[in-house]
C-alpha cells in the first residue's frame, strides 16, 4: 500500500510540474488546462483515499472501538504532554531546569499517561497483535530509553554525548511517536 501511495504521489507531482511548464510556455489551451486539472484532482483524490485506507488499516478499528478509545485517551493531550516533556528534557540538558530528572523514571515507558494506556487499556481494546499499537509502543519505548541516556550522560557530566543523543535518537524517536499519534488521531476522527 505504501508503494502504491508513493507512486501515485510521484505521478501527482510530475503531472502538476508538467502543467506548470506548459502553462508558462503558453502550450496549454484553456480546455486542455481544464481537463488536465480535472485529471490531477482525481489523482489527488485517489491518493488521499489510499492514504486514509492505509491509516485505518494500520490500527484496524471498528467504529465502536474508536468510540471506546475516544473515551479512554485524548490523543491531542498526549501529543501536547510529550511536546512539553521533550521541552523539559531539553531545558534540563541546557541547564535551564531547576529540578532534577530521575533516571529510573524517565527510562520507563509505562510511567506517563500514554505509556500506562499503551501497556494497559490499549492492549485490551486493540488486542496483542495490532500493528499500530505495537509500532507506537516500540517507538514510545525507544523515546524513553533514549531520553534516559540523555539524563544519564548529563548526570555523568558528559554533555557532548547527551547533546548528541538528544539531537539524534531522541529527536528521531520523538518524531516517530508524534507521527504515529497523529495517525491514531486521524483514525479516531473517522468514527461515525
Amino acid at each position: 500500500m505504501k508503494r502504491i501511495s508513493f507512486i501515485v504521489n510521484i505521478v501527482i507531482v510530475l503531472g502538476i510540474s508538467i502543467e506548470l511548464v506548459l502553462i508558462l510556455f503558453g502550450k496549454l489551451s484553456a480546455d486542455q488546462l481544464l481537463i488536465s486539472s480535472a485529471v490531477s484532482g482525481l489523482v489527488i483524490l485517489v491518493s488521499v483515499k489510499l492514504l486514509k485506507d492505509a491509516l485505518i488499516k494500520l490500527f484496524g478499528l471498528t467504529d465502536d472501538q474508536k468510540e471506546v478509545l475516544k473515551n479512554e485517551i485524548n490523543v491531542m493531550d498526549e501529543i501536547e504532554a510529550h511536546i512539553a516533556w521533550k521541552l523539559s528534557l531539553q531545558n534540563y540538558l541546557d541547564g535551564k531546569s531547576q529540578g532534577d530528572i530521575r533516571l529510573e523514571q524517565i527510562m520507563r515507558d509505562d510511567q506517563c499517561d500514554l505509556g500506562k494506556w499503551l501497556h494497559g487499556p490499549a492492549r485490551t481494546v486493540f488486542g496483542p497483535n495490532n500493528k499500530g499499537i505495537q509500532m507506537l509502543t516500540e517507538q514510545h519505548s525507544r523515546l524513553h530509553t533514549a531520553a534516559g541516556f540523555v539524563v544519564k550522560n548529563i548526570q555523568e557530566k558528559n554533555l557532548a554525548a547527551a547533546k548528541q543523543i538528544m539531537d539524534g535518537e531522541v529527536r528521531i524517536a520523538f518524531h516517530e511517536v508524534m507521527r504515529t499519534l497523529n495517525v491514531l488521531n486521524t483514525v479516531l476522527a473517522t468514527a461515525k
